[in-house]
């Protein structure tokens, strides 16, 4: 098997454990915690402080990553077969097609916050960008991403000509009575059976107001454009050697101070903004998304740039090669958050769904990053691949793939 490029490695492993950090509030309370901390989840300052945090240092932000790592692995891919002289365009179909199969599965069956099948269906568009100059990746995907951004403030201009329905649909959805909180905890808190139902019920609901459907609107938008946006910036980022640590450590020092001075004040902005609007719907839903939009890039950029520059040096070594293994099976340990989190919250588990505040998720977040950098690392040095990967890969290829240590690996990217 080919060299990996362990800085791309380390960097995805950082940014699998780091995503953990926003979607353990989906995992673990109601879903209108994710966006409004006076719903539930604690009312104390520190409680209040961990969400303000988490939000600051990794809502979007490690998505972002993600997306870009994605971008990336389009060229990675696309070059490694065609030097092997296979057909490139057919591996990225079949494997994206079987990508979208296992995040169905992932939202049907275990956790309805899926990301995979946004990269899926945002794959069959994206590989046609891969051989487009990376000034234009860089441009055209920065522009995508700016559409959400456009989108809500639009709307928020036109709230005021909701009609009564609609703003009543809104205000319910930001501030759930205590008997619809009741009515998900208990879901969630039940049998297995219960939760997939409540999925499909919750998943495929039709909005019956115009507030409602701008909301829907809003988020369908923000996740296509922000997945789709950072992945042709990722495009760029590798084919100038960003990603793979190529640069000079005076380049990536200056990117990430520029980053993150500009990155931590916009997203302090939109969280001061509505922690002075008192986290009002009229405000947060859509205006206060705006700031943290726009900072997400700059922050992301910024821990590119802190990664690159660890990669380099001999600090924490002990955490290099755990975090690149992470990193390698990123599919599987995704996969793997959702098993164990809905383990430990979900009815058929220990059912700690809703009695867990924030500060005490973090202890639950550090114990799965202790699990998965041990198992990760175990796991390939006696493997090549993760158990996920594997199975994408065979099911890619049609071919049968050494798994164990010991056996040539077929193809690699």
């Amino acid at each position: 098997m080919k060299n990996r490029i362990i800085a791309i490695d380390v960097l995805r492993g950082f940014a699998l454990l780091g995503i953990l950090l926003m979607n353990i509030m989906s995992f673990s309370m109601p879903d209108i915690a994710y966006l409004n901390p006076t719903t539930y989840g604690g009312d104390d300052i520190w409680n209040r402080f961990v969400y303000c945090v988490t939000h600051l240092i990794a809502d979007q932000k490690f998505m972002a990553l993600f997306s870009m790592l994605f971008g990336a692995s389009v060229i990675l891919l696309a070059n490694s077969l065609s030097t092997n002289q296979k057909n490139p365009a057919k591996a990225h179909y079949i494997r994206n097609m079987w990508l979208f199969i296992i995040g169905l599965i992932h939202a049907t069956l275990i956790w309805d916050g899926d990301i995979l099948m946004i990269y899926a269906v945002s794959s069959f568009m994206l590989y046609f960008f891969r051989n487009v100059a990376p000034k234009w990746q860089l441009l055209l995907g920065l522009t995508i991403y700016l559409l959400p951004s456009l989108l809500n403030l639009s709307i928020q201009y036109i709230l005021h000509e909701l009609d009564t329905t609609s703003r009543q649909a809104l205000i319910a959805y930001w501030q759930p009575s205590q008997k619809e909180i009741e009515y998900e905890l208990a879901h969630f808190r039940g049998g297995y059976a219960k939760q997939v139902a409540y999925r499909w019920q919750t998943g495929y609901a039709l909005a019956l107001s115009e507030g409602k459907n701008l909301l829907n609107l809003s988020f369908l938008v923000d996740l296509f454009a922000r997945a789709f946006g950072m992945m042709l910036a990722g495009m760029a980022l590798y084919s100038w050697g960003i990603l793979t640590a190529q640069r000079s450590d005076n380049f990536y020092r200056r990117m990430l101070i520029i980053g993150f001075s500009l990155g931590i004040p916009l997203a302090l902005l939109g969280l001061g903004l509505s922690i002075l609007y008192e986290w009002q719907w009229q405000y947060v839903l859509f205006l206060e998304r705006i700031p943290n939009h726009l900072a997400t890039p700059f922050i992301a950029s910024g821990y590119i740039a802190l990664i690159m520059l660890w990669s380099r040096r001999p600090i924490w070594l002990f955490l290099r090669e755990p975090l690149a293994a992470v990193g390698r099976t990123a599919l599987t340990n995704y996969i793997g958050q959702s098993l164990i989190a809905t383990f430990i919250f979900y009815g058929f588990g220990l059912g700690l769904y809703g009695h867990v505040d924030r500060i005490t998720q973090l202890s639950v977040i550090f114990a799965i990053w202790v699990i998965q950098l041990f198992v990760a690392s175990w796991w390939l040095s006696h493997f090549h691949y993760g158990p996920l990967e594997w199975l994408l890969r065979v099911l890619t290829y049609l071919e049968w793939q050494p798994i164990r240590r010991g056996y040539q690996a077929i193809h690699s990217e």
